[in-house]
């Protein structure tokens, strides 16, 4: 009888070793969130926040890595308004990133992610008094990103997964850091 308890009992460790690995493949996810501004210059301090959306794909390779990819809309931000003249950049990004992820149980896992990121940022410049005066500019650099989170599986096929973000300075002056919740469906 002992001896059948142990069979029983190293079946069912293996069947749930082996449970998750099934979720490899395919994946899509949403998420909404804050992006935290952080500027700081020589002449000029500013941390503010606004909301975020970002979607995305991926490929399980197994139950441990990933590969993703994800368009990110960080948010818009004023940097300076008054009743003459007002500053405001827009930053989005592309960002392709590998997950390392380590199952708490067959429902919790806990993740950690590093890339790259094209971050783009869309400044605008607008002169109430003078509309010739208005300016805007694009700049687009290649940054690390890396962050952090956990996931809960509601079934085989829908994730529920938060996360944390931070992305390497822009223009060695604005750092961006994102809190997200989504979801993940998996193919």
């Amino acid at each position: 009888m002992e001896f059948m308890k142990k069979h029983f009992l190293v079946a069912g460790l293996l069947a749930a070793m082996t449970a998750p690995a099934s979720a490899q493949g395919f994946y899509i996810f949403g998420d909404i969130g804050r992006t935290k501004l952080a500027l700081d210059s020589e002449d000029f301090k500013l941390t503010t926040s606004t909301d975020n959306f970002s979607f995305g794909a991926g490929y399980a390779l197994n139950k441990f890595i990933s590969f993703e990819v994800a368009s990110r809309e960080l948010g818009s931000f004023t940097v300076y308004e008054d009743q003459y003249q007002k500053s405001k950049v827009e930053f989005s990004t592309i960002q392709a990133s590998v997950i390392a992820t380590y199952p708490i149980n067959a429902k919790f896992s806990v993740f950690g992610h590093a890339g790259i990121a094209d971050v783009t940022g869309d400044e605008k410049y607008q002169d109430f008094e003078d509309p010739e005066h208005n300016e805007s500019s694009s700049e687009s650099q290649n940054k690390s990103v890396f962050g952090f989170g956990g996931t809960y599986a509601i079934n085989e096929h829908v994730i529920l997964r938060a996360g944390y973000n931070r992305y390497a300075k822009w223009q060695d002056v604005v750092q961006l850091t994102t809190i997200n919740a989504g979801v993940v469906y998996t193919f």
